[in-house]
């Protein structure tokens, strides 16, 4: 997959995009194939390293994203593959998945 991180504070030229590897819903989770991420205040300030509860860094941000299920975890119904959804991340919205 890929994601947009960056590893220290700053302007948006510190935002970088990297390849990962993909990612595997745990026991109760959905994968969301991502199509969209809203960019919003809370984003702009941790990028900017005065948003209180940033991740630490290198950080992915990225609060609410708009997909497809495309991999679900254990407990899961397999039916919900396919499924639109919207989806408030607590960071990590910047990237694929």
């Amino acid at each position: 997959m890929r994601q947009i991180v960056f590893r220290r504070t700053g302007p948006p030229s510190v935002l970088e995009l990297e390849e990962v590897p993909d990612l595997t819903p745990g026991p109760g989770e959905v994968r969301i194939a991502v199509e969209a991420a809203g960019v919003n205040f809370a984003d702009l300030m941790a990028r900017m390293g005065v948003y209180p509860d940033a991740p630490p860094l290198p950080s992915v941000v990225g609060y609410e994203v708009a997909g497809t299920v495309d991999a679900v975890g254990h407990g899961v119904d397999p039916g919900r593959v396919g499924e639109p959804v919207v989806a408030l991340t607590r960071f990590g919205g910047y990237a694929t998945q």
